[in-house]
């Protein structure tokens, strides 16, 4: 467990410190920014493969996987060619957020979800078809949070010319496009999780299910006040992050909230 936080730890790291990257254009700094992000990154990747090893080793035996536990280990072996790869391909540096948030949500998800409910999920169709899709949802909502936070930060760098161009770096337009429509999946998605999720609720109430239900409605508030708010208000900039950073933290409560307690 220890080796999966500190390795969640790490990749937050490495996402911090991309965005940096992006913005330099001199291959002066472009080679002295690689050398403190190459090593969070593979710090990341390492403590992440080392917690994939019981894993590992429940294969060698002849168990069966997990879900959670094959999509930490594949995130793990994605989030390694793809930081390999940054020194052959440039535009990669856009794509490693989306790939370390990845990895950041499946190891979260290994290591935070019960394996009896993974058990159960074999004699329950309906349940296994809300597990996955409330998984899809978070990755969705996660991705899209990161996706905003990055999207005003390289706006007001751009409008205030702290930065020069890039050529890992899409046009302003497109990225603000792909974001909304990330947003608005996201959106819909947590839309259908709600509905597959009141059926559960109605089926056994209990206050866990219950807390899920409450904080899962809070977030899907305020992604569509951020959605509607973009889409119609023209909304950008600190009402946009505070409106996707509350979402994704009422919908992380929602979701792993009752097992930390």
């Amino acid at each position: 467990m220890w080796f999966a936080l500190f390795s969640i730890i790490f990749y937050i790291l490495s996402l911090l410190l991309i965005a940096p990257f992006l913005m330099n254009s001199s291959e002066r700094k472009l080679s002295q920014s690689k050398i403190p992000f190459f090593l969070t990154a593979l710090a990341a990747i390492i403590l992440h493969a080392v917690s994939t090893f019981p894993l590992l080793e429940d294969l060698a035996s002849g168990q069966r996987f997990t879900l959670m536990g094959i999509a930490s280990l594949m995130s793990a072996v994605i989030a390694g060619l793809a930081t390999l790869s940054m020194f052959l391909v440039s535009t990669m540096w856009f794509v490693l957020p989306i790939v370390y948030a990845f990895s950041i949500i499946s190891l979260i998800f290994a290591t935070f979800l019960s394996s009896h409910i993974i058990q159960m999920l074999n004699q329950n169709t309906l349940m296994l078809f809300h597990i996955g899709l409330s998984l899809f949802t978070y990755a969705v909502c996660f991705i899209a949070t990161l996706y905003v936070i990055q999207l005003v930060w390289l706006d007001r760098n751009l409008k205030k010319r702290k930065i020069q161009f890039s050529p890992a770096i899409p046009p302003l337009m497109a990225v603000e496009r792909h974001f909304f429509c990330l947003f608005a999946m996201g959106e819909a998605l947590l839309t259908l999780t709600l509905i597959s999720g009141t059926y559960h609720v109605l089926q056994a109430v209990t206050l866990e299910n219950l807390h899920k239900a409450i904080f899962s409605f809070l977030a899907w508030i305020s992604f569509g006040i951020a959605c509607f708010g973009h889409w119609r208000l023209g909304w950008r900039g600190k009402r946009m992050i505070i409106y996707a950073i509350s979402g994704i933290i009422l919908l992380t409560i929602g979701y792993f909230g009752s097992r930390l307690i």
